[in-house]
């Protein structure tokens, strides 16, 4: 006998439900049970698993069974230059609005679920119709690391590219047979990781998707039920800079009712900003700090690293290219970079050319310059790079011959917290503060570090000792340690993490 529409057929598809619900924040109302539990079963087949117990359990961690299970039940099918109207108002509105400032931040923007790259290629091919003079950074992430490996590869078909002019084809693809592969100068203004939207990680200073000037999500919220709506809609507000762009997919509801924000009517839907945001104003972006300017020293042992959602394995026939970066993102490293002859490594570092500024340090050091600041530059370009062992590696030499350094101490908390190993990374932060406990930079990181071990009385504690601390700076003054990043950046992020851990669902309105 047929079930009655909107039923499991078994408890156990139930339970696989409930269990991504509680770790993807995804929701199967009655009218989706039917299709999903088709998806379940086609998963279980790919994973060869044939007992639905057996698939909840596989699913409770990061890994390829998860991956498998949820690009099965979520539409990761997109196509360039979808809601074209959009990139128009992108390209015409806002980013004359965002012309390079003085300090020459880059302009950061963000894809959020951005399934096989469609998204975030396009909006570095718009940044490239408009002829954007300034640096940039654009970052894709998702929650499926099977997409995260298509995106990287840059392969399409021809149904991607429905709706793109024949110019535009021209212009940014090479015609492979049946396939269109993007420029690989275009392919390397985007970088990508994993991230779970339903997480309470973000924004933060290991996210690195905070003081977005463009945040695009569009066609994601549908997945999820209205408190999750609401905690992911304030997440993302709070991970704009000021006068920054949230925009959504027609398909999405309003979040106007859930988060404070301002709403802006535009030929292309609604867009929303922060509240108090002055027409035409930008805030400065956040620089490398957003990643990782979050070690008695825990030593960073590469054979150890908890490897977490960011590196779970795929199917064989999803393997990752030996390039991919799926690794906490920040500012993108110019494309065509090249080094002058008479550079040095703070030279190229301070024009974001990492690859010059490592190699140049690593000189340095070679030659016997035991100079501190060039064990910083070492590190903190191999890590700008996503080589993020090969930063810790560095950091642990650096340390063996500065461990008096607070600024590599910090350092080296932040890869440890890189590396998914918060405990570590909390004693290595409390080091830096033994050394010098007004390095403000540290209490942040502490905070961020005690946060993900659930020891909230103490992250609290750090969170507000660095808010104490932001207070006393003129608002646009660069903290020590912070890579430029100002104090006023800092102090909403230091309150923001403050009201989460108090368990309030507001945004900051200073």
């Amino acid at each position: 006998m047929r079930r009655p529409r909107g039923e499991w057929t078994q408890p156990e598809f139930e339970a696989i439900a409930i269990a991504l619900n509680e770790t993807a924040g995804l929701v199967f109302p009655a009218n989706r049970r039917e299709s999903a539990e088709s998806g379940m079963r086609r998963a279980m087949a790919a994973a060869c698993i044939s007992d639905p117990a057996e698939m909840r359990r596989a699913i409770r961690a990061a890994g390829e069974v998860r991956d498998i299970l949820i690009t099965e039940l979520t539409i990761g099918e997109t196509f360039f230059l979808r809601e074209h109207g959009q990139f128009d108002f992108l390209r015409h509105t806002v980013l004359p609005q965002l012309r390079p400032t003085a300090t020459d931040h880059p302009v950061r923007m963000w894809s959020a679920g951005c399934a096989t790259g469609e998204e975030p290629y396009s909006i570095a091919m718009t940044l490239r119709e408009a002829a954007w003079p300034g640096k940039t950074s654009i970052l894709g992430t998702d929650l499926a690391f099977a997409r995260l490996i298509a995106a990287k590869r840059a392969r399409y078909t021809a149904w991607s590219m429905r709706g793109v002019s024949d110019a535009i084809v021209s212009r940014y693809f090479e015609r492979h047979g049946k396939q269109f592969l993007l420029r690989s100068d275009v392919r390397k203004d985007v970088e990508f990781r994993v991230l779970n939207l339903a997480s309470p990680d973000y924004p933060s200073l290991s996210s690195g998707v905070e003081q977005m000037d463009v945040i695009f999500c569009r066609n994601v919220l549908i997945y999820f039920d209205l408190e999750t709506v609401a905690k992911i809609a304030t997440r993302l507000i709070a991970s704009l800079a000021p006068g920054g762009w949230l925009f959504l997919g027609a398909s999405d509801p309003s979040i106007a009712e859930f988060v404070p924000c301002e709403v802006v009517l535009t030929g292309a839907g609604l867009a929303y900003r922060p509240p108090g945001t002055t027409s035409g104003t930008r805030g400065a972006s956040f620089t490398d700090l957003g990643i990782w300017s979050h070690s008695e020293v825990p030593r960073f042992d590469p054979s150890v690293v908890d490897e977490p959602e960011m590196t779970a394995p795929v199917l064989e026939s999803t393997t990752a290219p030996e390039d991919i970066v799926v690794a906490p993102v920040d500012r993108q490293t110019p494309v065509h970079k090249m080094a002058e002859a008479d550079d040095s490594y703070d030279t190229a570092y301070a024009r974001a050319d990492y690859d010059a500024a490592a190699r140049l340090a690593r000189e340095s050091i070679d030659r016997g310059d035991d100079n501190e600041d060039a064990w910083i530059v070492l590190v903190r370009s191999m890590a700008n790079r996503g080589d993020l062992v090969v930063a810790g590696e560095a950091c642990a030499s650096a340390l063996d011959h500065h461990r008096m350094s607070v600024e590599l101490t910090h350092l080296h908390a932040v890869l440890l917290a890189e590396a998914g190993r918060y405990a570590d990374a909390a004693v290595a932060a409390k080091q830096a503060l033994y050394l010098n406990p007004d390095y403000t930079i540290a209490h942040l990181a502490l905070g961020d570090a005690l946060s993900r071990t659930d020891d909230i009385p103490n992250a609290r504690k750090a969170f507000r000792n660095a808010e104490t601390q932001l207070q006393g700076f003129a608002p646009d003054m660069p903290v020590p340690g912070g890579d430029g990043a100002e104090a006023a950046q800092l102090l909403r992020i230091a309150r923001f993490r403050l009201e989460t851990l108090d368990g309030t669902a507001r945004v900051s309105r200073r």
